[in-house]
């Protein structure tokens, strides 16, 4: 029984108790005939225990809605639910957005980093979220013009209720130095940290190779302990995500969507599993934060190739890679090659933050899309004038 609850118990009883008056009491020596008793009195005794089952019953059914809400479609001027803010990084540098309608309630100030080249978004930064909307990491990779050797910082940073910032903590983990970070994720408990590197090339001709290839890392923020798994796979390791658990982590490497059970045996990449083949990477890619099925970017056009592409975001089976449902899909009508590059879940998996290469930053709350942040209008790269939320959007985000 909360606080609250046991308050409002009280409150109850004396309520009733009030209302029973020593008028209102028959003497103690008085004895009353069955047919002369009055039936109100019986009322006023049992007033206190009416009023506080009545607050009993209210409670429970205010505690059990708050266990299971249903989320609040978009429309007719109401507000979706689901994370209150977002962390973005792009052209407006990095800034804290209201995550019901993407305005700017606050922009952060980084510590200061060497100069160097960056790449990516403006900044060098990748984001990750637990969720909430409240709590975010951020890494920022810098390569330096005269080692060509890229250092990447990790930073923690709260929000208040107002959306504003009120912590910024640097060196979360210890500095990386030697490779570039290429994704970050969070548990959403706040206390697992993974992260990818890209892998050094060695050799020319016939002997060129990984040495090694992409690795994944995860840091275990409590203890400050780290565990990592190699791979000799081309490319890098991207979309990382974690599932509520705290140990199943999602991730696209080599064309292949994988899952790896971080608890398990095993430091190279071959004990994680294959959920869905031929994936056209760079791509958006989640999972559920139940573990039980995961969300992938993939272009899909009509079977007899006529009409304009459409591209969709798909969900999969994570026990047995099945599809089970498209999420949502866009209609391309531009003449570049769509794709989802961004997918997040928040914490309850009820509601994904998207984004495409031709598709603006956008939530996704039970099937109705709303977009957040709108490419500049009148932009000059964007591949169809006639549709300016084509415009291509040099932005990450998280919640």
């Amino acid at each position: 029984m909360t606080q609250r609850i046991e308050q409002q118990l009280r409150d109850a009883f004396t309520t009733g108790a009030e209302l029973v008056r020593a008028e209102t009491l028959r003497p103690a020596d008085r004895v009353l005939r069955p047919e002369a008793r009055p039936r109100f009195r019986r009322s006023l005794v049992l007033a206190p225990m009416m009023a506080a089952l009545a607050v009993v019953v209210i409670s429970v059914a205010a505690v059990a809605g708050l266990g299971g809400p249903t989320p609040t479609r978009i429309g007719a001027g109401g507000h979706p639910s689901g994370p209150r803010y977002l962390l973005t990084a792009g052209n407006d540098g990095l800034v804290v957005r209201d995550a019901r309608n993407g305005k700017i309630t606050d922009r952060v100030t980084m510590p200061a980093a060497p100069k160097g080249i960056t790449r990516g978004v403006p900044g060098g930064y990748l984001l990750a979220g637990t969720g909430e909307g409240t709590t975010f990491y951020v890494a920022q990779s810098v390569k330096s013009h005269t080692t060509m050797v890229s250092t990447t910082w990790f930073y923690r940073l709260r929000v208040d209720d107002r959306g504003k910032v009120a912590e910024v903590t640097r060196d979360v983990i210890a500095p990386v130095i030697g490779d570039a970070v290429s994704s970050i994720a969070i548990t959403d408990d706040g206390t697992r940290l993974a992260y990818s590197l890209d892998g050094k090339v060695c050799g020319a001709g016939k002997t060129l190779r990984f040495c090694p290839g992409a690795r994944l890392v995860v840091v275990d923020l409590p203890g400050r302990t780290t565990r990592s798994w190699t791979t000799n796979a081309f490319g890098r390791i991207e979309s990382l995500s974690w599932a509520a658990d705290g140990r199943t982590l999602g991730f696209v490497v080599n064309s292949e969507l994988r899952v790896l059970d971080t608890a398990a045996t095993g430091d190279t990449l071959k004990s994680s599993r294959v959920v869905v083949r031929s994936v056209e990477a760079p791509v958006g890619a989640a999972i559920s934060p139940d573990g039980r099925t995961i969300a992938v970017g993939s272009p899909f056009s009509p079977p007899d190739g006529k009409g304009p592409q459409r591209y969709s975001i798909e969900e999969y089976s994570v026990a047995d890679g099945t599809r089970l449902r498209t999420l949502f899909s866009a209609e391309n009508a531009t003449r570049a090659g769509a794709r989802w590059t961004l997918i997040r879940y928040d914490a309850t998996g009820r509601h994904l933050l998207i984004k495409g290469n031709v598709y603006p930053l956008s939530r996704l709350d039970d099937g109705e899309v709303m977009v957040l942040v709108r490419p500049e209008a009148g932009a000059t790269d964007s591949p169809d004038p006639d549709s300016p939320d084509a415009s291509p959007q040099e932005m990450l985000a998280a919640w």
